[in-house]
């Protein structure tokens, strides 16, 4: 036996998978300390209200466990942790029902030590409309001029644009994973160049696995959990009808944590779950002012919303100006269309109509993704 303090004990012990926060708290009461549990013999964690198949897995396995080669291969990884007994500790995050018992990060810490922090956590779906991007354009500058901190789950699409535009205006942002810290399971690994840019910019990442935990499936529920949690208020910026954001909307529901959303278009799969949250009481959100008002601030630093000056733009013949049209008013909606539905609107040749939207996406008047072509 080796003596250990509280910090290691559950360091410890979050590499046991299978005793999670509400198994830890049993053992924390009847053991008073983690480190006594860590090492207790199998007949006292009986006593303790653990079963004796867990007991024995969990005997075996900490035979081969050496915490001091873990801990040092978080210092050269860059990674730290606290626990749920540290000062650092986020305190709204102790409200919920089974805070994590340790939270490994890499980042600033200092967005934890404030006396007084206002957190809005942003979800949404991972393939997304014209009409949320622009929501999060005009919504974030307003909010993180005034203070308030953006919370997500760096998975592509809402979350990632929330990060990306809170940060793009000097904001303060967490980004809380389903995996692992180490560079091989940032996920996605798509998003590893923001996840740096993150904590280049005072931000923090998050997660409550061990640093070599993947992605897997079953994670991402569990971290939402802690998205919310994290958070006085949980925003959803288009869902389809079962996605993660509404599982972080529920969290946040369980945790009696304020739930908004932005109403949607009746006819869009994405607007099924803000729609449905709408019916269960959720906060219709029209305006950044009115989530401002939830965090009782006024509104001092609203940054004016200016319609941008366009110049003109060169057409260079009909198919490029019917063309041009017909995105435009698909912009116009909050929408983006697809090239088969420009064809069946233009009953331009096929061949003609490829060639006009790549002449258009080369010179920069029209953008595509997979969702369908915009004016940006």
């Amino acid at each position: 036996m080796i003596n250990i303090n509280n910090d290691q004990a559950l360091l410890g012990f979050s590499y046991f998978a299978k005793i999670g926060p509400k198994k830890m708290k049993q053992l924390e009461i009847y053991f008073s300390e983690a480190r006594f549990a860590y090492w207790a013999s199998s007949e006292k964690l009986e006593k303790a209200g653990l079963k004796n198949k867990l007991i024995t897995e969990f005997v075996n396995w900490r035979k081969n466990i050496n915490l001091e080669i873990i801990e040092n291969s978080l210092k050269n990884e860059n990674i730290c942790f606290i626990t749920w007994h540290n000062r650092d500790y986020p305190s709204i995050l102790k409200e919920i029902y089974d805070p994590p018992f340790i939270i490994y990060y890499k980042g600033s810490i200092n967005i934890f030590n404030k006396i007084t922090s206002n957190r809005l956590a942003i979800v949404g779906s991972r393939k997304h409309s014209a009409y949320a991007e622009k929501i999060l354009n005009i919504f974030i500058p307003t909010l993180v001029n005034n203070n308030i901190e953006i919370v997500s789950g760096l998975a592509l699409g809402i979350d990632s644009l929330a990060h990306q535009i809170c940060l793009e205006h000097n904001g303060l942002t967490i980004a809380v994973l389903g995996s692992g810290l180490t560079r091989e399971n940032i996920y996605p690994a798509l998003n590893y160049p923001l996840s740096q840019t993150i904590i280049c910019n005072k931000g923090l990442l998050i997660s409550e696995f061990p640093p070599q935990t993947q992605p897997l499936k079953q994670n991402f529920p569990q971290r939402n959990r802690i998205i919310s949690g994290l958070c006085q208020a949980t925003l959803i910026i288009e869902a389809k009808e079962k996605s993660g954001a509404l599982i972080t909307a529920f969290h946040a529901l369980e945790q009696n944590r304020e739930i908004m959303t932005i109403p949607g278009n009746i006819f869009s799969d994405y607007s099924i779950g803000p729609n449905k949250l709408i019916k269960l009481g959720a906060k219709v959100i029209t305006s950044p002012d009115e989530i401002l008002e939830f965090f009782k601030i006024q509104n001092q630093k609203s940054l004016s919303i200016v319609p941008k000056i366009i110049e003109e733009i060169k057409l260079n013949n009909q198919s490029e100006k019917i063309i041009y049209k017909i995105i435009q008013e698909a912009t116009e909606r909050s929408e983006k269309i697809s090239a088969d539905e420009i064809t069946r609107i233009s009953k331009l040749d096929t061949s003609v109509i490829n060639s006009t939207l790549s002449i258009l996406e080369l010179r920069g008047i029209a953008k595509n993704d997979e969702l369908g072509y915009y004016i940006n």
